[in-house]
Parts: C-alpha cells; structure tokens; sequence
C-alpha cells in the first residue's frame, strides 16, 4: 500500500508512483514515519545517516506521462504539478456513423410511388371490367360461351382444364328485335296524297274537311309557334269569307321521311289566285310538316320559305 504525503490517499496499487490528485511521490508504508516538506513537488525518501548520497534515480513507468517541474525560484511560488488525468487514459469511444438518411427517403419515396401506381392499376382493372359488365345489363362479349381453363399445375397449363360452369351454363342474350323496314316510296305518296286533298278542301270551301288534315296544335305556323288549329280555323274562314273563288297549285313536291317512319316533311312550291271582293295571287316556296296519326298523316307545321311573288 502507498499513501500521498500531501493529500493522505491511500493506494493499494504497488505500480503507482505519483499520487493521481495532485502529482506528489507516494510513499511506501515503511516510509510512513519519514519526515516530508508537504511544499515540496516531490517527496524523496531520506538517505541513511553518514551517507551523503543522492537520492535513487525514479525510472517512469510507461503508463505514466513524464511530468515537467519548473525550479522554484524566490519570487515565484513553486507550482503543483497537475495530476495526470484519469480520463485522458480512458478509451474514446468511436463516434456513431452517421445513417445515410438522403438514401432512406428516397427508397421511402419509391415505395410509395410503387404502391400508389398498383393501386391505380387495379382500381382501372376493377372500373374496366363493371362498366363491360353493366352494358346492356349483360356480361360482356368476351366472357359469353368462353370456357375458363383451370389454374395451372406445377408451372404448367392444364390442357384438359374443363370449361367454367358459370359459362357454360349461362343462357345466350336474346337477339334485340330487328327494327321494322320503313318503305319510304309509300310514305312519300301518302304525304303527297294529303297535300293534294288539304289543297283540295280549300278551294272547294270545305271548312271542316279542310281542318281534318291539321294536329290539334301546330309547332310552327308561319311566324308564330305551338299555335292552336282554332287559330288556323279563324284564318280560313275569313279568307273564305272575302273570296269566292280560291285557285291553289302545287309542284315541285319533295318529301322527306323521318328514320323512324312516324315523320315527315315536304316542300313544294305554291301558286295562286284568289279573286272575290279582294283580290290576290302569288307563288312561294312552301314547307308543311306531319306526324303519322293512325292510318293518316296530320300537319304540325306550316312556313314560307321563299316568295316568289305577290299580287295584290
């Protein structure tokens, strides 16, 4: 055991041989009762008696760093020498590496991006395959008598897979009823016979045949719409009324049929020549339109085109 003679720490260490507070020589146990300078740096042991000389040589250890003493002088107080620092001995511990944190949000990032574009195929997967499934309120075309091989086993296609029940089995759509044949050609003479008896009963002054040839309300008449046929009825019976003889030609007639064969249109060209208390002649172009009522063709609309002239 060794003891510092400045500060009294004890050390079990046989190995030290500087006190590690505050630098001074330790002493052995049998120095114990030596007499010491407690302001001396270094603490030697006294020499025998009738001997004059010097003290051992101290030989460092290579644990201890060499300490460096200044010679005191009168002005100056001798220093301390400074203990040797424990910690300055101890293992420095490594610095942790730093992580490479650029490089995790970018792989972060990938998987995201990765993960939203399986999203968005599947959720177009899915869209596709109900909007083939709500047309028509059938399954489509594709999946229609198909059969559906089975699953393949051990890396290879079944080649004897045995159709989908579900396909198999699903009745066929029925075949939409074929839209029925319009013959234009009677369409066009029918149109033409109704204009002929409309022009007819107004030269013969036949006031209820004449307005059996309208609708019940016209879409167009002349410059007015969705015009009464009482309005029509009020028109010819004052023109009736004014002339006494009522002269009206047709030509040019062109008919025009409707896809649906419920409709039509002509234009023709008008020409005539009223005489009575007045007096009028002239010759338009002229469009009458009709819808199929029944068996007959009934006028929804009546317009000038073009006026050719007018004499009045």
């Amino acid at each position: 055991m060794k003891r510092c003679p400045t500060c009294q720490r004890t050390y079990t260490d046989d190995s030290l041989r500087f006190c590690l507070q505050d630098g001074t020589l330790l002493l052995g146990a049998s120095d114990a009762s030596a007499s010491f300078d407690p302001s001396a740096t270094l603490q030697l042991p006294a020499s025998a008696p009738g001997r004059d000389e010097p003290p051992p040589t101290e030989v460092l250890g290579s644990h201890t760093l060499p300490i460096s003493v200044p010679a005191p002088t009168a002005t100056t107080p001798q220093p301390r020498a400074t203990a040797p620092d424990a910690q300055a001995f101890a293992p420095t511990a490594s610095p942790p590496k730093p992580q490479n944190t650029g490089l995790i949000v970018g792989l972060t990032v990938t998987v995201v991006i990765l993960l939203l574009a399986l999203g968005g195929v599947g959720a177009w997967v899915l869209l596709r395959d109900d909007q083939g499934k709500e047309t028509n309120g059938k399954p489509p075309a594709d999946n229609q008598n198909s059969t559906v091989p089975q699953a393949v086993n051990n890396g290879r296609a079944n080649s004897n897979a045995s159709a989908s029940p579900s396909a198999t089995n699903a009745p066929a759509p029925s075949p939409s009823a074929p839209a029925p044949s319009i013959d234009t050609a009677a369409i066009r003479d029918q149109v033409t016979t109704t204009l002929n008896g409309w022009a007819a009963s107004s030269m013969a002054h036949d006031i209820e045949k004449h307005m059996s040839y309208y609708a019940g309300e016209l879409d167009v008449y002349y410059s007015n719409t969705n015009v009464s046929a009482s309005r029509v009825r009020a028109d010819r019976e004052r023109a009736y009324a004014v002339f006494s003889t009522i002269d009206i030609r047709l030509s040019n007639i062109k008919v025009t049929v409707d896809p649906s064969g419920q409709r039509a249109s002509a234009t023709f060209d008008k020409t005539w020549n009223f005489e009575g208390s007045k007096y009028s002649s002239g010759s338009v172009q002229q469009r009458i339109s009709l819808i199929k009522a029944g068996e007959r063709w009934l006028i929804t609309g009546e317009k000038d085109l073009q006026v050719y002239y007018v004499n009045k």
